[in-house]
């Protein structure tokens, strides 16, 4: 009963993904794959997308997406396009696969049979006679030459002669992810290979070698998610990160999308980034919130990315944020608020089911997370009411909030001016002093210059905080004396020895003419050196008009 009916935003994907477990697993038989149209007919399922998406369970290939995009977690045939949970022995199986093949002794006698060979045909019968495992123990530079060897056809096509060099031919891209396993290779070594396996025999209908080469393909663009997840794109070009973006499943198209953030402003970037046309958001919204959530830091990264990008991942995010777990949420709304783009349709779309979420959610939520989506939120002019409802549970948890945490949400809500009952029961509270005193100088200062023009009249609060300003103006940093300096300067707000404050942090009039003194000191400087520097060149043009006439007269003696 608790899997049918999951609090929105409360455990996020974790329920989703136990909800789907459950089904599979209740209708699996004897350990089968379970056809996906079996799933989204499940009665928990229907009624969890009902629950908490507002919609009925996705059409086949936005599952594709999902269950691929979780590889550890499922094991997916998308030819009879049915699934089941990955088992702890598959998990293991495919574990000691992955270790003998990078434990896998090198094959000297093959190695050195391939050297010897004087043909290609020659160089055809050693592979298509070797076992597939000691292919693939050979070093990348040897599959990379037999790629280049095989990649014509033989002279005489026919017979055995072509037969052994199309077995040659789908034995080496066969062997090919395995060789590169073995080797460690980084992502720019996978896509070089990706791209090389793409373009062999291009144009050959051998229905055997168009098979492999698209299981090749699928292994390496697994490969390569693999080292994404783990290492980031590193410094793979954006033509490597293209290629994969165009050919690969959408789940790692994500991925490697995910990396361009990284790389710049370069139309070579946002020409990269264009290949998100390729998906909808609603087959992005099946992909796990850690891949959606890279998607937005790379907007954040670079504005290239986001304006391509971001209305697709923001309606994405949109559809999926019911069900995110409220730091995903939280995160979210965090790097959000980093990206440097006009404002959309889809980013207004995304705020307001953000703070619908957020509202369902407020009691349960840390200090952490109810700080970055006020200071999100608070931005955005139509969630004003959520922000209002947020700052009285702000009220109710303030004698428990780290003083740091509390100086941010209430730079957020200031927003909500005076007027509002909750903002003012907050203001009070900073005014007690029992808050304030944990805060630095610095902070004091950035809590003065936020409240100053909200409540310029609260004569507790300013009671408070300009003596303890004061007292701490040695403690005030560059920044610190900005912030006073930008909440004092105007007629209020007012307290005792104001002025002395000010004339604590604002840049003295005897500094400043220092400083000009020095600037002029240095101006003048640079004249008497430039005057010396022509001075030089005029000496050195006398010297050497002197020595021509000198020579002149020499030779006329002469």
């Amino acid at each position: 009963a608790a899997l049918a009916q999951p609090a929105v935003g409360e455990a996020g994907w974790a329920v989703m993904d136990e909800v789907v477990k459950t089904a599979v697993e209740g209708l699996s038989e004897n350990s089968n794959f379970v056809p996906v149209d079996k799933i989204k007919g499940d009665a928990k399922v229907r009624s969890y997308f009902r629950r908490v998406l507002f919609k009925p369970p996705w059409e086949n290939p936005i599952w594709v997406t999902y269950f691929q995009s979780r590889p550890a977690d499922w094991e997916f045939d998308e030819r009879t396009m049915g699934v089941k949970v990955k088992s702890e022995l598959f998990a293991q199986i495919e574990a000691t696969a992955r270790h003998k093949r990078k434990t896998a002794s090198f094959p000297e006698a093959l190695y050195s049979a391939v050297l010897r060979a004087g043909t290609p045909v020659d160089t055809s019968t050693v592979v298509a006679n070797a076992k597939d495992s000691e292919i693939a123990a050979l070093p990348i530079d040897a599959i990379e030459a037999l790629l280049g060897s095989l990649g014509n056809k033989p002279e005489d096509p026919a017979g055995m002669a072509l037969a052994k060099h199309m077995d040659a031919c789908v034995k080496v891209i066969a062997a090919t992810p395995g060789a590169l396993e073995k080797k460690g290779a980084a992502l720019s070594d996978i896509m070089r290979f990706f791209d090389m396996i793409l373009k062999f025999h291009a144009d050959s209908t051998e229905a055997r070698l168009t098979t492999q080469r698209i299981l090749t393909l699928k292994e390496l663009c697994e490969a390569a998610a693999f080292q994404i997840r783990s290492r980031g794109v590193g410094n793979t070009g954006t033509k490597a990160l293209g290629l994969l973006c165009s050919t690969a499943p959408f789940h790692i198209m994500a991925l490697a999308m995910a990396g361009l953030g990284d790389k710049g402003e370069g139309d070579d970037v946002k020409a990269c980034a264009n290949f998100i046309e390729r998906v909808s958001p609603a087959i992005l919204e099946a992909l796990p919130a850690e891949h959606l959530l890279k998607l937005a830091e790379a907007c954040a990264k670079s504005k290239a990315v986001a304006e391509t990008i971001l209305p697709t991942v923001g309606k994405a995010c949109s559809a999926a944020l019911p069900s995110w777990s409220m730091d995903d949420v939280s995160k979210l709304l965090f790097t959000l608020a980093k990206v440097k783009v006009a404002e959309s349709s889809e980013l207004a779309e995304l705020y307001s089911r953000a703070a619908e979420v957020a509202s369902a959610n407020l009691s349960s939520l840390s200090e952490t997370q109810l700080v970055k989506v006020v200071l999100t939120l608070s931005r955005v002019p139509a969630c004003k009411e959520f922000v209002s409802t947020a700052a009285g549970e702000v009220v109710n948890k303030m004698s428990t909030i780290a003083a740091p945490q509390l100086l941010l949400l209430t730079q957020g809500m200031a927003s909500l001016g005076s007027s509002d009952a909750s903002l003012m029961k907050v203001v009070d509270y900073w005014a007690t002093d029992e808050k304030a005193k944990q805060l630095s100088a610095d902070q004091l200062a950035k809590l003065s210059q936020v409240l100053a023009p909200v409540v310029p009249a609260h004569e507790g609060l300013w009671k408070m905080a300009g003596p303890r300003l004061l007292e701490q103006k040695s403690s005030l940093t560059d920044a610190g004396k900005a912030s006073v300096v930008a909440a004092f300067s105007g007629e209020a707000p007012t307290f005792e020895d104001k002025d002395k404050l000010l004339a604590a942090t604002k840049p003295r009039e005897r500094e400043r003419e220092r400083e000009k003194d020095r600037d002029g000191g240095k101006d003048r400087e640079r004249e008497r050196s430039r005057g010396r520097d022509d001075r030089r060149r005029d000496d050195r043009r006398r010297s050497r008009s002197r020595d021509r006439r000198r020579d002149s007269r020499d030779r006329r003696r002469r």
